[in-house]
């Protein structure tokens, strides 16, 4: 059988020319093997263990976007193997069998395939699967902070300033507390005979100063200053958890009720710290029958003498010595309270040792591996290298 020189020219050079209908065959054909065992993967796990906790997730999900880095990695092979099969046409048969080396179309897919899924398991693995759980122990920072706030009628005295009383001045230390806190759960007890939770604890920062500026001392009828009641309401305030625990007592120091040592001793068994902030100045003040209606006057003695309440330092020095806390006093309509803040930081830093929890079991090793022998297949499925591997 006789064929035509233009027959034979193209049969001649179809072994330099790639197969692009097979070479797009095999690369679409991987796309959506690779994709559908993707999404089995992440989804499907799941559904075989039956356990919504054992789903495959990503710590760093936004790395997945580079997948899309194999559309460029796609077109850059299609067009170099247009680009060849073009060249190859503008030359002759005989120039072709004396310049030019056979190509397969299986092998260019084959490089493809090692570059591609390198990339892609690569990106994978920085994305940082995890899946299945495993227990794990450590240590805890989360402190829980109690503020027990006397709201005695001595505390409406003016004795530190014209302008404020030492409530108002408690107030707005408590606040400048709370903006300065940084993850602690807070709650509020207020106290004066009696004692009562004007909030439990929360990390409801906004919520806490609105509650703060709206205390009053006629929120508790019955006056006095019951500094065992506010303790032992503070203790049932706390949560069961293993955490660093802490009291911040605001008071004027005066204590006309039953004697605290035995809350303050519980304070120090159960490991609790308290910081005690006097409010007030030696001298004293009077105080007023009605803080809202000062054309009432001062409260008086029986004989008619002006009642004068003053910081009473030694007692506050000593409850606070008795739970082997810490003791601050202030006579400054801004009371400083960095000397507070840093026991503050120095609670949290308390830890809370051998935590047992549940955490994702981390698998971006899987990937990197499968990674990582792409990449070798890669550097070894050149001529030179096959030869060696046969």
């Amino acid at each position: 059988m006789e064929y035509s020189s233009s027959y034979l020219d193209i049969m001649t050079k179809k072994k330099y020319t790639y197969n692009l209908v097979g070479l797009t065959t095999l690369i679409v054909a991987w796309e959506v093997i690779f994709w559908v065992l993707y999404y089995l993967l992440i989804f499907g796990l799941e559904s075989f263990s039956g356990n919504t906790s054992e789903k495959l997730i990503f710590k760093s999900p936004g790395t997945l976007k580079y997948l899309f880095v194999i559309i460029p990695v796609i077109a850059v092979v299609i067009y170099h193997a247009v680009r060849h099969n073009r060249s190859v046409k503008k030359v002759s048969s005989k120039v072709a069998q004396s310049y030019l080396k056979p190509v397969s179309g299986s092998l260019l897919f084959l490089r493809y395939f090692f570059f591609r899924n390198a990339i892609a398991f690569l990106i994978i693995a920085m994305a940082l699967p995890a899946f299945g759980s495993k227990k794990s122990s450590g240590t805890t920072e989360n402190l829980e902070l109690v503020i027990c706030l006397d709201i005695s009628s001595s505390m409406n005295a003016k004795d530190i300033s014209d302008e404020d009383s030492r409530l108002e001045i408690s107030k707005r230390a408590i606040v400048q507390l709370i903006n300065n806190l940084h993850g602690e759960r807070i709650g509020i007890c207020l106290f004066a005979n009696s004692a009562f939770v004007q909030l439990p604890i929360t990390r409801d920062y906004g919520a806490a100063k609105l509650f703060v500026n709206d205390i009053e001392t006629n929120m508790i009828s019955s006056q006095g200053t019951n500094i065992d009641a506010a303790l032992k309401t503070a203790l049932q305030m706390f949560s069961k958890a293993r955490t660093a625990k802490g009291v911040i007592l605001v008071t004027d120091g005066e204590n006309h009720e039953a004697d605290p040592s035995e809350v303050l001793n519980l304070l120090k068994e159960k490991k609790i710290q308290l910081s005690v902030l006097g409010i007030g100045t030696k001298k004293g003040g009077l105080i007023p029958k009605d803080p809202n209606r000062p054309e009432l006057g001062y409260k008086s003695t029986a004989s008619g003498r002006s009642v004068v309440s003053k910081l009473n330092t030694s007692f506050i020095q000593k409850i606070a010595a008795k739970a082997e806390g810490k003791a601050h006093t202030s006579s400054s309509a801004f009371p400083d309270l960095r000397p507070l803040l840093t026991e503050i930081n120095q609670m949290k830093r308390t830890k809370i040792d051998n935590l047992e929890f549940d955490i994702k079991e981390d698998r971006y090793r899987v990937p990197l591996v499968i990674s990582g022998l792409f990449w070798l297949f890669f550097i070894l499925w050149k001529p030179g290298y096959r030869n060696l591997l046969k």
